[in-house]
């Protein structure tokens, strides 16, 4: 390789990032389970100050047997919730996980549960960070009399 060469190389990887920015996260929160029922939903703020979109493909937790990425959708008036693939978190950009909308499903939970709970988010990008979250009753933000939010079918 001629010194041009290596000069090239080099600058081209001083350059680029070594490694992207994590995706902040804020307010994570996990809804108390319904008593006799191990399964919950949990709620946060992402936020993504890099210059590229963050894709958050899976979550895991060691008090948790399976954690499904799910959201809302209105079928002929009926709010229905599903599975989903993955949460894009655009550049420069925001995405709120919250009742009634994007949240994490949480199936077979190791109860009774205990805060600060560690859930680690997996994003497309190969990266990995974990969060922790607290617990909060069924009447989280968002949440009360006549809001919805309620977890059917699961």
């Amino acid at each position: 390789m001629t010194m041009r060469s290596l000069a090239l190389v080099l600058a081209t990887l001083l350059s680029a990032p070594l490694w992207a920015e994590p995706v902040e996260v804020n307010g994570a929160w996990v809804r108390e389970p319904i008593p006799g029922r191990a399964m919950s939903a949990a709620f946060m703020q992402l936020s993504n100050p890099g210059s590229a979109d963050k894709v958050l493909v899976s979550a895991r937790a060691e008090w948790a047997g399976n954690i499904e990425i799910h959201t809302h959708t209105n079928d002929n008036g009926v709010m229905r919730m599903r599975e989903i693939e993955s949460i894009t978190v655009p550049a420069g950009g925001n995405v709120s996980l919250q009742p009634g909308g994007l949240h994490l499903m949480l199936f077979n939970l190791q109860l009774p549960l205990n805060a600060p709970l560690a859930l680690e988010l997996c994003f497309a990008d190969g990266e990995c960070q974990t969060v922790t979250a607290d617990i909060r009753g069924m009447e989280g933000p968002g949440m009360g009399p006549g809001k919805g939010g309620h977890h059917r079918g699961h």
